[in-house]
């Protein structure tokens, strides 16, 4: 099932006691999971284990599922004992630097908390080692990095590629989002998984990792988010498992076109263009000669075009533009992704189904 999360970091910005107040905030927008990171170079360690234990109580009394960011010897930081951590208050050991197998293998047993492997970094060859050391993958989950340091944040491809290896497997995993309202140290860029959510709206950002299909909950990786931000995210939550909807603004459309941009499903090719998507369907919807238009503009990131009949075999094909192309007598811009909708382009994967609605502006 699709969860929302916040974050909070003990020993840093926020105090113990802001940090509880975040946490209910949070929890009444219907929030339901926490990460925290128990091992962070830059955190106060004279205050760290009593706010620490603050924030384990509060979480544990408001119903949290509690994620912790450990190292080997994070426990005795707390001044517990592995067999000790369930009872503190964490669900959930992210796993990252410093363990080999049998040692993850073992805390697992010992602590019975969820393992969680870094999504990131992790190949498919490592998944393969990790599971058939004798860890149960209904115990397991994974979990992106976040990227303080501009720049450093991961690729959509990349991303995809790493979340399918646990996908496929029935391993659910997470991913992280910034909140440049109220950034985290050291650097106050933002703490997002993919690169490109640094500079992109909370409801965009959202929406592209719950249609990519990639994800099973999402992190703000900034603590103390705004409650509207936090609001408007929530509201973002919802299947988008199907089709992925671009809504667009069409140009001057002639009959022959419309049987084809608004057929109830389009799918992009198995053999995907590197440039633009290319409905499946689309040519088998052309039903009359398509015209070429009066006015041929270059094509844009987002452009929707109908290829006409100077195109021969192709009249008919409709294409979504990915990367901007040169102006073609013989293809039709007859519509244009909205900017808020562009961020979904990169969803449309090869195989991937997708629709079009006229925005009502």
């Amino acid at each position: 099932m699709n969860a929302f999360g916040i974050s909070a970091f003990v020993a840093m910005e926020q105090s113990a006691n802001k940090n509880i107040e975040y946490l209910k905030m949070a929890r009444s927008f219907g929030y339901q999971k926490l990460f925290t990171s128990l091992h962070i170079p830059e955190a106060d360690y004279q205050v760290f284990a009593p706010e620490c234990r603050k924030l384990l109580d509060a979480a544990g009394e408001l119903g949290y599922e509690v994620t912790a960011d450990i190292s080997p010897s994070f426990w005795t930081k707390l001044g517990v004992l592995p067999r000790d951590l369930r009872s503190i208050g964490l669900t959930t050991l992210r796993i990252d630097y410093g363990f080999d197998y049998l040692k993850i293998r073992e805390l697992a047993e010992v602590s019975r908390c969820r393992i969680e492997l870094n999504a990131s970094v992790i190949t498919e060859t490592e998944l393969n080692i990790f599971l058939s050391s004798g860890l149960d993958r209904r115990f397991l989950s994974a979990g992106h990095n976040y990227y303080p340091r501009p720049e450093t944040g991961l690729g959509f491809e990349i991303f995809m590629r790493r979340s399918e290896g646990f996908k496929t497997r029935g391993i659910p995993v997470s991913a992280f989002i910034p909140c440049l309202q109220n950034p985290r140290g050291p650097f106050f860029a933002g703490l997002p998984t993919l690169e490109s959510h640094r500079s992109m709206s909370t409801v965009e950002a959202v929406r592209q990792l719950w249609t990519s299909c990639g994800v099973d909950s999402i992190f703000f990786g900034d603590p103390a988010v705004p409650a509207l931000v936090l609001e408007s995210a929530a509201s973002q939550f919802s299947d988008y498992s199907g089709p992925v909807m671009l809504r667009i603004r069409t140009e001057l459309l002639q009959s022959a076109c419309k049987s084809i941009l608004w057929a109830p499903l389009h799918t992009n090719r198995l053999d995907a263009a590197a440039s633009v998507v290319r409905s499946q369907e689309s040519r088998g919807l052309c039903l009359s000669p398509i015209l070429p238009q009066q006015i041929v503009r270059a094509r844009r990131r987002g452009d929707v075009t109908i290829d006409n009949v100077s195109y021969g075999r192709y009249m008919g094909e409709l294409q979504v533009v990915l990367r901007d192309l040169p102006a073609d007598d013989r293809v039709n811009v007859v519509g244009r992704v909205l900017d808020e909708d562009l961020c979904l382009l990169e969803c449309l994967t090869p195989g991937r189904s997708f629709c079009l609605k006229e925005a009502n502006l």
